[in-house]
């Protein structure tokens, strides 16, 4: 004899389930002017473009004599218009003539047109330990998504490399690692 039994699980309709879907407002990227971070910058360019939202390229430069006056720096780039515009905060306005820091500016807006951001783009370029850097600087603002390149290393055990590996074990933020795209079977 089989009785039976109320069914305790009641299915849900699509109007019940409501899809709650990441928001990016705000991403960062780790740019070092390497191919991984290139592809990295591809990366949060088409996420930036789909979430309508602001990206940070942080760039990490060696500190020397020159530099370590004015760093850290922020500018924020807009590259939509013919003229693309720059703004950098008064008390750095003479930073601009550095040729170090406008090869550094001039090759991240260079990344960023070939990436296809146009706007709401801001570069952080500071000095000091890159994974310090990006930790520190994703603390102090708030960010939904930080994006870096990182190349493979030949050690299975170590498939990033050490700065990618500090921040995803140190950040509370939701990481997104660009790797080499594998081509051979033999590789992985």
């Amino acid at each position: 004899m089989f009785f039976a039994l109320p069914r305790l699980v009641q299915e849900k309709t699509e109007e019940q389930v409501q899809m709650s879907f990441p928001s990016f407002e705000r991403i960062l990227v780790a740019y070092d002017g390497m191919q991984m971070s290139k592809k990295a910058l591809r990366y949060a360019a088409y996420i930036s473009e789909i979430s309508n939202s602001e990206i940070v390229v942080v760039n990490i430069v060696k500190a020397n004599r020159s530099l370590n006056n004015m760093l850290p720096i922020t500018i924020k780039v807009n590259l939509q218009r013919k003229e693309e515009q720059i703004e950098v905060a008064e008390n750095h306005q003479g930073i601009l003539l550095s040729d170090d820091l406008r090869t550094v500016i001039e090759e991240m807006k260079t990344a960023c047109k070939a990436s296809g951001m146009k706007e709401k783009i801001i570069f952080e370029i500071r000095g000091g330990d890159p994974a310090d850097e990006i930790i520190g600087l994703s603390n102090i603002m708030q960010f939904d998504l930080i994006v870096m390149g990182s190349r493979r290393i030949a050690s299975i055990i170590e498939g990033i490399g050490s700065t990618t590996r500090k921040v995803a074990t140190t950040s509370k933020i939701p990481l997104l690692i660009v790797q080499k795209q594998l081509r051979y079977k033999d590789e992985w």
